[in-house]
């Protein structure tokens, strides 16, 4: 569910700001507390602000939270960076439900459909048992209404021959039924001519609400989607090749990325990331009394994905490589690898928890006990050549070939995993006085693991599979202090314990023997001030995981180590009147590996973690109805400082400066024209540098624009 107005509290939404203090977001755990309330940070991005900034993913709407960062790869779509943590380490929700570990479960969502995305910094294993250490986002999609009929519709056209269309409404079909559907489509050339992403994205809810106290909710969501397929652009020695692009990166092996490499698709033509995901979702309310409240939720998830690609992609500055068909690769050219993985999951799980209120000698507490449990079964089948290199490409004018077929890769290895967690939690709020309360939270989990691995001949490899139970139990508790009515600071302990970092499904006999374990300290203010004009939060963290798992290849994990955050984020925003708005965020992450061995080869320790800027920030003005005309104009600036590209910090990613601008024309009652410039500076950056892919990086989006049309009714 979106966040919601506190019991007793005016909700307003304000144009173009994001949720009040009041608001109670789902994220935030079954307590029902306000984000001023809460012990941690917060953060929600509502489906009015969405459209305002034209974000067409949740990724996008994610990162203009403070201090995250996304990735965009193909390999691990959904990869965000939070609190100094990346990849599994942070965790993704759909309305509240876990579908597996981030990377290569969770796709990119079109964001028409959601009402809100919401951020809950830190982690949360307490929550949701498979605690991610850097954060939660949850994407909660949009309800049905009972006061009247609506629709929505969006209709977009942008560089690239990038299409985004939208179209939704809700009815209320009787007093006690009401139905929303939404349906979104995303399609793309890409800003690397021959990715090509699209996805197509129904949800649909049907809403009963035969009394007061009774509420169901069924719901299903149903996506088909083709990542883009850009892996990346090669790094290469330049005093080989000359032609550096200035301003992208350094690197003390003399590596970099050549003006005749920008924007070519290195990928063979007929290249695959794709999916299907259909999950099918109950959720029961009951109000037994002023005191008593049970609710249920229970889920299937079915999901086929399919990756076929060239993925690594190597410069080869020496004779001597060979392709797979024995062929002699002339240095100076790109060696390319062949990787497919075909994964199907279903998962089926449930929630129940129960929600008290009473009295403790005088004072208000609320206390939730519940227990959850799911079983997944997620089988992988995956293959490669028996070679280095399958085939190579030219580095200026790739050549277009397909994907082919080459000794070593059929039959597929095969590897089905079954996981079944059950867990118990508790939750509680004391109310010790009107201006201070004490919340607490512990959960208890029996998690069982059973990884199978076969070869190609289909014989059982006893060698790297395995089984494993796991009991791991964590706690939260702080208190949060009411200086004034509108005032609050808080202080958190929380602790996390989960899989080590790397994806699950890669893990063999002999990496994964014990879970990860976290601890993070967080101090903070949240404010509403000046008649609720000025609403700001600061927080203060300190992040400690030990016992990591990270992956060094596209199959394959080794131990590793420790690694520590530390930082300090910023979020406020004010009106100045109703024609003025600011919105902007800052935050300052230290992130550092303790004792950390990633490979053999290269020893970590003391090092700057990979893609964690130390410094990120946004900034959003609007003047609307600008000379009392039904015209509204803003602009938005990113910044994302320097960052290290790989674990042994040989390449520096430079700090870059992104600035968006958007004029809207209020048409009609309703319907609203935008026009967008991204990038208007046209800036030539690096988003993201895969670990997995170390010899190549992604380049993020040129200068691009777009139009677009909304209409809510």
């Amino acid at each position: 569910m979106p966040a919601r107005p506190a019991a007793g509290a005016e909700y307003i939404t304000a144009y173009g700001k994001t949720a009040p203090l009041q608001a109670v977001p789902a994220v935030g755990g079954k307590l029902g507390l306000s984000i001023q309330h809460t012990p941690g940070t917060i953060n929600v991005v509502s489906h009015d602000l969405m459209m305002q900034r034209g974000y067409a993913q949740a990724e996008a709407a994610a990162d203009s939270a403070p201090g995250v960062s996304s990735g965009g790869s193909p390999g691990s779509p959904a990869q965000l960076m939070m609190r100094g943590f990346t990849g599994n380490q942070i965790l993704v929700l759909h309305d509240g439900q876990y579908f597996g570990p981030t990377t290569m479960i969770n796709r990119p969502q079109n964001s028409f459909n959601l009402e809100s995305v919401q951020v809950l910094k830190g982690p949360s294993s307490v929550l949701y048992g498979q605690g991610a250490v850097g954060g939660t986002v949850d994407m909660r999609t949009r309800n049905p209404t009972f006061d009247a009929p609506h629709a929505n519709a969006l209709m977009s056209y942008g560089s690239f021959n990038t299409w985004n269309a939208g179209i939704g409404g809700s009815v209320p079909i009787t007093q006690t039924l009401a139905l929303r559907t939404d349906f979104s489509r995303t399609s793309s050339d890409g800003f690397v001519k021959g990715a090509d992403p699209h996805s197509d994205d129904f949800t649909t809810t049907l809403l009963w609400k035969p009394t007061s106290k009774f509420t169901a909710r069924l719901s299903m969501d149903y996506l088909t989607d083709r990542l883009s397929t850009y892996y990346g652009t090669p790094l290469v020695d330049l005093s080989q090749t000359g032609g550096r692009v200035g301003g992208l990166l350094s690197s003390s092996k003399g590596l970099g990325i050549t003006r005749a490499s920008l924007w070519r698709y290195y990928n063979v033509r007929d290249g695959k990331a794709g999916s299907v995901n259909a999950t099918p979702t109950l959720h029961l309310d009951w109000r037994v009394n002023s005191h008593v409240l049970f609710h249920n939720s229970s889920y299937f998830i079915y999901s086929k994905r399919r990756w076929n690609n060239a993925e690594s992609l190597t410069y080869l500055n020496s004779p001597g490589s060979t392709g797979a068909a024995g062929n002699a690769i002339a240095p100076g050219r790109i060696g390319r690898d062949r990787f497919y993985v075909y994964q199907n999951q279903h998962q089926v799980g449930d929630t129940l928890h129960a929600q008290f209120d009473f009295s403790i000698f005088g004072m208000k507490n609320r206390f939730v006990l519940g227990g959850d449990a799911y079983y997944l079964r997620f089988i992988r089948n995956r293959g490669f050549p028996s070679a280095d290199y399958a085939d190579s490409v030219s580095l200026a004018s790739p050549e277009s070939t397909q994907l082919g077929s080459f000794a070593g890769e059929y039959p597929f290895m095969k590897s089905p995993t079954t996981m079944v967690q059950a867990g118990l939690f508790l939750e509680d709020v004391l109310t010790i006085r009107d201006n201070l309360r004490l919340v607490g939270g512990f959960r208890y989990d029996w998690l069982s693991l059973d990884r199978q691995n076969y070869t190609q001949a289909g014989q059982f490899n006893a060698a790297t599979s395995f089984k494993g139970h796991y009991n791991p139990d964590n706690f939260r508790i702080g208190p949060v202090f009411d200086i004034t009515k509108n005032i609050s600071v808080h202080g958190v302990y929380t602790t996390g314990e989960d899989p080590p970092g790397s994806n699950l499904f890669l893990v063999n006999r002999g990496q994964f023997t014990r879970l990860s374990h976290s601890r993070q300290g967080e101090i903070g203010v949240k404010a509403s001030l000046w008649d609720g004009r000025f609403t700001t939060t600061l927080a203060l963290y300190d992040i400690r995981r030990t016992r990591m798992l990270v992956a060094t290849g596209p199959d394959t994990v080794a131990t590793a180590g420790v690694q520590k955050s530390r930082g300090v984020e910023w979020q406020g925003d004010l009106t100045l009147n109703r024609h003025w708005s600011l919105s902007g965020n800052v935050a300052y992450t230290y992130s550092r590996y303790g004792s950390f061995h990633p490979s053999a080869s290269v020893d970590a320790s003391g090092n700057q973690v990979p893609d964690v800027p130390a410094v990120t920030a946004n900034l959003w003005a609007i003047w609307s109805r600008v000379g009392d005309l039904p015209l509204d104009l803003g602009a938005g600036m990113r910044y994302v400082s320097a960052r290290k590209g790989d674990y042994a910090n040989t390449l520096s990613l430079k700090d870059y400066a992104l600035v968006n601008v958007f004029a809207g024309w209020h048409a009609y009652k309703n319907i609203t024209v935008y026009g967008r410039i991204d990038n208007i500076g046209n800036k030539h950056f690096i988003q993201w540098a895969d670990t997995s892919y170390p010899s190549e990086v992604m380049l993020g989006a040129p200068r691009s624009f777009s139009i677009s049309a909304q209409a809510d009714f």
